[in-house]
């Protein structure tokens, strides 16, 4: 019997393979197209990297950009050779600024107020496809800009009063008995004087977010809003250095230390400075406005430390807060101002603490004495303000083609500052300068109901200015102050004369003169002066009357005044007044011409004016000053309508700070021989402080400097 046939196997699997190649195809067409996105991915990053690479080597060398800005030798062969770049480039110079509006905030060239500081690099190529010829893969483009920081350095100043130095005959004869004055000892923490962070690292780790691109005013005004305990300064400053790899410094040691002492996570530190209050850092001055390189410059933190514990402590090394002195003198002092450390560029300042004491001698706070001379109407109020060792140091110049580089710091010390007059109770210890301009006259002296003298002193004493020039990593001092006496009392010498003709002069009773009338006076007297800056009467008259296109000085003419022009009478001793032109009347006034005898010398009021006798014994102790006083009392006497608003705003200059200048009698006995004395006195300080120095081993009012970083020609991507 046969069997019935089966169906072919073969038959019915007709086609499958065509299945399984049709999805093998698919795969290697997919893997395929992977490799040339990855191709494309690579060869982006590629043209991305040479764009770094090549903006970052242009900004390192801005001067080789070309005079239209668009190449830079630098940054193209840095892409065609150093990275073997097939593709074409963009390469241009300019400037970058976070305010530019566009989107790199790059603009291509020079102009004023947008200097050459960047390089955008555009870098672009083709892609060749593996697989045949696919003209549809898109050309490759990357673009970078980077910009050249400025030069910039890290520095602090320390001031001192006074230095001890054992190896002097002195020091080494008081070794012989046991007594070593080198034998100071300063708390120390191994490796912290080597140790650094930077300011970007300190704010991460205190948890202050800030934006790599953030301005500088910004910057200065975040450090400023925010403060931190001490603890917290500590902890993150050991985080900081703990992430860097840094573990030979153990800060627990001194966090223990000095948490003995101090609550330390109760005492506050602030961290900027602004014009109210100082902080751990200095004003940061960044020349190209962008705070970047002040984010990343090394900070030495041993300094950091110190400074935050002084600031943290109030910086008060010395307080006195009420200390009565057999009830004539009251004393108060404090110290005005932390030290801090500076970051930036060219004009960036260091302070260091100011000793600042305030004693108030007032014959009314003696008991008794001081209601019996009260009841006589005597009075003697001296309000005296004195600063006591305070420097700053400015950054005056950066040599970065130097090896090592180095810096150049400008170091300003007073060993003492004194003033007397009226100042605030707010600003009294506030760091402000008290004996500048926040200083007022005061009523000093009471005598018999009469005030006497209402006026103001200020000494600047044995005042030192030097620089001193150091690479990074090193600390300097300034030499020992050289005791200018000569300075010093010739000064006093003028502030006392200053204060003498204010009690004696008639300045003041009744002398009515505008703003705009003095400011106008001094002028004129100013654009009239001889070169050596002595007024120059005749040409001032001439330049009132006529005026001077090539000077910008307008004319105000000339108009007649009534018994206003002195002239002799009874014998050529005494005055009479008569009608004359304004101007006859003020020559009369400043320089004596037509007066009579007694008035020349003892000085007076004219009749029909209240103005002062410039030539007398008297006025001529503020020779200057009472010129500006009678030329803006005869300007006033214009009476026509309108006549000093046309002055009100341009073209008037504000009153400055002249020095005195007397040619009296009392100006030749008491100030001309302490001038010829003032080279004397000043070598004899000079002596002295040698002496000093040499001899004893004591160093007066010098000023450690140390320059804690230094950065030149950095460069950095911003775009």
């Amino acid at each position: 019997m046969a069997r019935a046939r089966l169906p072919s196997r073969i038959g019915r699997q007709r086609g499958a393979m065509s299945v399984t190649m049709l999805l093998l195809m698919i795969g290697l067409v997919a893997m395929l197209g992977l490799v040339e996105i990855g191709y494309l991915y690579w060869a982006k990053r590629d043209a991305q990297k040479v764009a770094d690479l090549s903006a970052i080597a242009g900004a390192q060398r801005l001067d080789l950009c070309n005079t239209s800005y668009s190449n830079n030798t630098a940054a193209r062969i840095n892409a065609e050779k150093d990275n073997a770049f097939p593709g074409q480039l963009e390469i241009h110079c300019g400037n970058w600024n976070a305010v530019h509006a566009a989107a790199d905030h790059f603009v291509q060239g020079v102009s004023e107020g947008n200097p050459l500081n960047a390089v955008r690099v555009i870098a672009s190529r083709s892609v060749i496809p593996f697989f045949g010829q696919n003209e549809s893969l898109p050309t490759v483009t990357a673009q970078a800009v980077a910009k050249r920081s400025a030069p910039s350095a890290v520095f602090s100043v320390g001031s001192q009063l006074l230095r001890i130095n054992g190896d002097t005959p002195l020091g080494n004869v008081l070794k012989l008995v046991g007594v070593d004055l080198n034998a100071t000892t300063v708390l120390g923490y191994d490796g912290l004087a080597n140790a650094h962070i930077t300011p970007g690292g300190l704010l991460e780790a205190l948890g202050i977010p800030v934006d790599a691109n953030i301005s500088i005013g910004d910057f200065n005004a975040l450090l400023a809003a925010n403060k931190v305990s001490l603890g917290s300064l500590l902890d993150a400053s050991a985080s900081v250095l703990a992430r860097s790899g840094v573990t030979d410094i153990d800060l627990k040691a001194l966090r223990d230390a000095l948490g003995l002492e101090l609550s330390l996570d109760d005492l506050a530190v602030q961290l900027g400075s602004d014009d109210g209050s100082s902080g751990l850092f200095a004003k940061i001055i960044a020349p190209d406005g962008s705070a970047s390189s002040a984010l990343q410059a090394d900070v030495n933190l041993l300094d950091l430390i110190t400074t935050g514990i002084t600031i943290a402590s109030d910086g008060r090394g010395v307080a006195v807060n009420n200390l009565n002195l057999l009830g004539l003198v009251q004393v108060k002092a404090g110290v005005v101002e932390p030290p801090s450390i500076a970051i930036g560029g060219v004009g960036a300042r260091a302070y260091n603490a100011q000793v600042r004491l305030f004693a108030n001698i007032d014959t009314n706070n003696i008991p008794a004495v001081g209601g019996l001379l009260g009841l006589l109407g005597t009075r003697l109020n001296l309000p005296l303000h004195v600063d006591v060792t305070n420097a700053m140091g400015t950054l005056t110049s950066l040599q970065c083609s130097s090896s090592p580089p180095t810096a150049t710091i400008q170091v300003d010390a007073s060993v003492l500052r004194a003033c007397v007059g009226k100042v605030g109770d707010a600003d009294r210890f506030s760091k402000t300068n008290v004996c500048d301009a926040g200083l007022q006259n005061e009523q000093l002296l009471t005598l018999l109901g009469i005030p006497l003298i209402n006026n103001q002193i200020k000494v600047n004493a044995l005042a030192d200015q030097q620089s001193i020039t150091l690479a990074a990593g090193e600390t300097g001092s300034t030499q020992i102050n050289k005791l200018a006496l000569g300075n010093t009392v010739s000064e006093l010498t003028t502030q006392l004369l200053n204060v003498l003709s204010g009690m004696l002069n008639p300045r003041g009773n009744g002398l009515s003169t505008s703003d705009t009338a003095y400011q106008l006076a001094e002028r004129y007297l100013l654009a009239g002066s001889n070169s050596n800056g002595t007024y120059n009467i005749e040409r001032t008259i001439t330049l009132l009357e006529h005026g001077s296109k090539d000077l910008g000085i307008e004319k105000l003419g000339s108009w007649q005044i009534k018994k206003g022009v002195p002239e002799p009478c009874v014998l050529g001793l005494f005055n009479c007044f008569r009608d004359g032109t304004v101007w006859e009347g003020f020559r009369a006034t400043v320089t004596g011409q037509g007066s009579g005898l007694l008035p020349g010398l003892l000085g007076t009021l004219l009749g029909g004016l209240v103005v002062e006798r410039c030539n007398s014994v008297v006025g001529s102790l503020d020779y200057k000053n009472c010129a500006k006083r009678n030329l803006a009392s005869y300007i006033q006497t214009n009476t026509e309508e309108g006549f000093l608003d046309q002055f009100n705003g341009g073209g008037v200059t504000a009153p400055g700070n002249e020095e005195i200048a007397c040619t009296g009698i009392l100006c030749i006995v008491l100030k001309g021989p302490l001038d010829l004395l003032k080279p004397l006195l000043n070598n004899i300080g000079s002596l002295l402080s040698d002496l000093l120095a040499n001899l004893l081993g004591l160093e007066l009012g010098r000023t450690d400097v140390h320059v804690q970083s230094i950065q030149c020609g950095g460069a950095q991507l911003v775009y």
